[in-house]
């Protein structure tokens, strides 16, 4: 009857509209989170970089240092836009230069291999937002 045909229309509309909001928020503000690990070469400094490349503009990375000593809990956070970030263990903590690319980020610092994480044969996580608007 008419008032059938009406009530499926009405949900066919709301099923359409809801399907393009979706579809625009797909491609929009959303991040897609990536976990990984790199291992360290020993090197330091503005001459060697430790660097990460992704398949999308990062925007927020996390290195997270897993040594078994809980004493200290060593990590770096570095968010686009800021060319420092503080690696910080325990009491201590270090400044690292950090520079942004399209889909990567280095850091290094003057200090020593341990502050610019990237000790030799050390294996460090990652966490890293991608963004996924493009």
């Amino acid at each position: 009857n008419s008032d059938n045909a009406k009530i499926d229309a009405a949900l066919k509309a709301n099923a359409d509209s809801i399907a393009a909001v979706e579809e625009e928020l797909a491609v929009r503000g959303n991040c897609r989170i990536v976990f990984g690990s790199y291992t360290g070469t020993g090197t330091n400094g503005s001459g060697s970089p430790t660097t990460l490349t992704f398949d999308q503009m990062p925007i927020l990375v996390l290195v997270q240092d897993p040594t078994e000593d809980r004493e200290y809990d060593r990590k770096l956070r570095m968010m686009r836009g800021i060319g420092w970030a503080v690696a910080m263990d325990g009491n201590y903590v270090w400044e690292n230069d950090v520079t942004w690319t399209e889909k990567g980020v280095q850091w290094t610092s003057s200090h020593d291999s341990e502050t610019q994480f990237n000790v030799s044969g050390r294996q460090y996580r990652y966490l890293a937002l991608l963004v996924m608007d493009e």
